[in-house]
């Protein structure tokens, strides 16, 4: 009898021994990133800390609860359209930088005690050491840190499935995947049909006298306009805010379209529309200058991510109407409550795209009639482009 108590006891013990092992084993998984890293993980996954501005941005979109801290504080312009509660959070700066990175390996290990960190989430463009720069921070944080790629737009809804796996929410994931394959179909079938007939366009993200910096061609930044127009800028030799060109470089480019980045109070914008020089311009004859939205970030970037979206949206309908014939309140509504989880009210929008419209027909007779003649102002600016940089040269 004493023999058979002792078998039973035994394998009462081996029963719970296996019972405990099979359900560590289902508390995590192993998920292979975009550089081919297998990171164990928890099965669900509900703190994340992104390494930088782009994450930040695409994990708001995904789930804005998964958040225990950011990469950077938000501006107050952003401020209104994210969730308090994201503003209240410790700050854990910037894995990858193009200055020095700001996140500290001690920092977030002293942070995780708090926060009990599942996973780093880095999204971007892969550069060739990030397999052992995240292999390094990882073993020496004790903190999980994945990649997913998403650099052009066409990497987006693949991202986004991607997301939904790692993230453990993939109904999201997918949903927003959906979408933007919907939308890149439609600009797809759309941008055949203008084929040959791109309108001009330059994307101006400064001004500072005869200094003008330009978005140039085939730059991670200028994605957007090189699909949707002719972007007469030269090809890219920076990033950021792009090159830099002469006044004389952009009456002789004379776009159809000029697109300029926010700043406080309009100024580019005002420059653009009250300086003679600038006035020449067929755009700016032909009420053709708008100023890039920003809120929560630039449409045109800033950095690009899927706000870039949100720029196709936008400048398909305006320097396309026939083609891309949509209501475009509804579409940016829309965009705003699917990705940034904000119902914009009519009279944000009016202010975010204040400058981003075409102006009633009544203003936009007022200004070709206040503009210079054609020549005339081209000629005329093109020689006081000329003495300017001329007295620049003297001096």
């Amino acid at each position: 009898m004493k023999t058979v108590i002792k078998m039973l006891v035994v394998l009462v013990l081996l029963s719970g021994t296996a019972v405990a092992f099979c359900s560590a084993a289902e508390e995590t998984r192993t998920f292979v990133d975009d550089v081919g890293r297998e990171i164990t993980l928890p099965v669900k996954i509900d703190a994340v800390s992104p390494s930088g501005p782009l994450a930040q941005i695409v994990l708001y979109s995904v789930d804005q609860d998964l958040f225990v801290s950011v990469s950077s504080e938000f501006t107050d312009a952003q401020a209104k359209y994210i969730d308090p509660r994201l503003l209240t959070l410790p700050v854990t700066g910037q894995f990858y930088s193009s200055k020095a990175a700001t996140m500290n390996p001690e920092s977030i290990m002293e942070l995780n005690k708090n926060l009990n960190i599942d996973v780093v989430l880095d999204i971007g463009e892969a550069k060739e050491t990030m397999k052992p720069d995240l292999d390094d921070i990882q073993s020496k944080t004790g903190v999980a840190f994945a990649f997913v790629t998403q650099n052009k737009l066409e990497e987006i809804p693949a991202s986004y499935v991607k997301l939904g796996e790692l993230l453990s929410r993939p109904e999201r994931g997918q949903e927003l995947s959906d979408y933007v394959s919907a939308l890149l179909a439609e600009f797809d079938t759309g941008m055949k049909e203008v084929g040959d007939n791109k309108k001009s366009l330059i994307y101006v993200t400064a001004i500072d006298g005869n200094s003008i910096s330009m978005i140039g061609k085939g730059s991670y930044h200028a994605e957007v306009i090189d699909y949707v127009g002719n972007n007469l800028a030269k090809p890219a030799t920076t990033g950021g805010p792009g090159d830099e060109y002469t006044m004389e470089d952009i009456l002789q480019l004379n776009p159809d379209y000029i697109i300029v980045g926010y700043v406080d109070g309009h100024a580019y914008y005002n420059t653009i529309m009250t300086d003679p020089m600038w006035r020449s311009l067929s755009a700016v004859r032909n009420g053709n200058v708008y100023e890039a939205p920003y809120g929560p970030y630039s449409w045109m970037g800033g950095p690009p991510s899927i706000q870039r979206l949100l720029s196709m949206i936008w400048l398909g309908n305006l320097m396309y109407p026939d083609v891309f014939d949509y209501d475009i309140d509804y579409r940016v509504k829309e965009f705003y409550t699917l990705f940034f989880r904000y119902d914009l009210t009519d009279a944000e929008l009016d202010d975010l795209m204040v400058y981003a419209k075409p102006a009633p027909a009544s203003a936009s007779a007022q200004a070709t009639t206040q503009a210079p003649a054609p020549l005339f102002g081209v000629l005329a600016g093109l020689a006081a482009a000329a003495a300017v940089a001329g007295r620049g040269r003297n001096r």
